[in-house]
């Protein structure tokens, strides 16, 4: 099947490939500085998660000996970890920031275990002032989505990229909040995914979209990928909304009913004419248009994040991100979440969410 990613036969376990070879690499900079040091060489069992389910997505563990434990800053270094082939080829996993730490002491030194989290640990922090996203020289419109999302990240040392969204807010939130609650508000309103940090370090903005349509990122109904043995399903089909309805609460809207709906799609289980009846799910947000409450109920149902979903394991593979399209069984998955233990010879476990047209 044709996809996104073009065809690797040492990532994609081909039939005539048996076997392969890979490590790990963790090279330590100073954030503040930039200075590259020494890389890293943590205690087998590194473990690496990434979960679209929450703010912080991605989240590294690990166990470091004496001399390393020594020689970090906790404060102003990172982590960037790479799985590196014999061949040359070599695939960043992210950039991570140092976010707990707990040393045992010995007569040789302290070995610690620690916790680092992508750098939306850096962003999602709280606000000294409030944020409105209406500004002088703007109408009750307020600003359209992109320019907030900019506003709202100036001057924090982090790169993000946007995709394009004719949407506005006018929303405001008080001194105290979140950035990144106030990020994932704008990314709803903008119809975004949640965003999150890439395998690049830079924090991205993608517009939701339905997976069945989608051309996939992997294809694993070829090669060896899938792990037979560890496949669990799950559903929660039982209570799933068939129906999202937005009503918009903006002051600027007072005048006139705004809301938009949309549906399940037909060929899911749990859709209004499968199951005979509405489940209804009533979202009260501050938008301007029935067009963009529409959008949103929309992507309410592109980030259903139960429903029917399968948790499997394969061989890892450095090129998953985010809202990866897998083409599996003849069907179409969203990737929610996956997880892998940083040591060659380690199964990638992954969370997919089946996609209906």
């Amino acid at each position: 099947m044709l996809t996104t990613l073009p065809p690797n036969p040492l990532l994609e376990l081909p039939p005539w490939l048996g076997q392969r070879q890979a490590t790990f690499r963790f090279d330590l900079v100073n954030g503040v500085t930039n200075e590259i040091k020494d890389p890293l060489t943590p205690i087998r069992g590194a473990t690496l998660t990434h979960d679209t389910g929450q703010i912080i997505k991605r989240q590294l563990s690990m166990t470091l000996g004496a001399y390393d434990t020594a020689r970090v800053s906790l404060l102003q270094d990172r982590v960037l970890p790479w799985m590196v082939f014999p061949n040359g080829e070599e695939y960043p996993l992210g950039r991570f920031m140092f976010t707990d730490s707990s040393r045992q002491v010995f007569t040789s030194g302290k070995i610690s275990n620690v916790v680092l989290n992508d750098e939306m640990y850096l962003v999602d922090q709280q606000m000294e002032t409030g944020f409105s996203a209406i500004t002088t020289g703007t109408n009750a419109a307020g600003s359209d989505v992109e320019q907030c999302i900019g506003r709202l990240l100036y001057p924090l040392p982090v790169t993000y990229r946007a995709e394009m969204s004719p949407y506005f807010s006018n929303s405001s939130w008080g001194a105290g909040t979140r950035r990144g609650s106030i990020l994932e508000d704008l990314s709803l309103t903008g119809d975004y995914f949640s965003p999150w940090f890439d395998n690049e370090g830079v924090l991205r903005f993608i517009r939701s979209f339905n997976p069945a349509f989608k051309v996939p990122d992997f294809d694993w109904d070829s090669g060896n990928q899938v792990l037979r043995s560890t496949i669990i399903e799950n559903d929660d089909l039982l209570n799933a909304p068939n129906r999202f309805i937005v009503i918009s609460n903006s002051s600027a809207t007072k005048n006139v009913a705004v809301y938009g709906s949309a549906d399940a799609p037909v060929t899911s289980p749990h859709s209004i004419s499968q199951r005979g009846f509405v489940v209804a799910s009533v979202q009260d947000l501050q938008l301007l248009t029935s067009a963009q409450c529409t959008a949103v109920a929309k992507n309410y149902v592109e980030r259903q994040t139960v429903f029917e979903s399968v948790k499997l394991t394969t061989a890892p593979d450095p090129r998953h991100d985010s809202y990866n399209v897998i083409n599996w069984q003849g069907d179409l998955w969203l990737e929610l979440a996956w997880s892998l233990t940083l040591m060659e010879g380690e199964p990638m476990q992954h969370t997919l969410r089946k996609a209906y047209r």
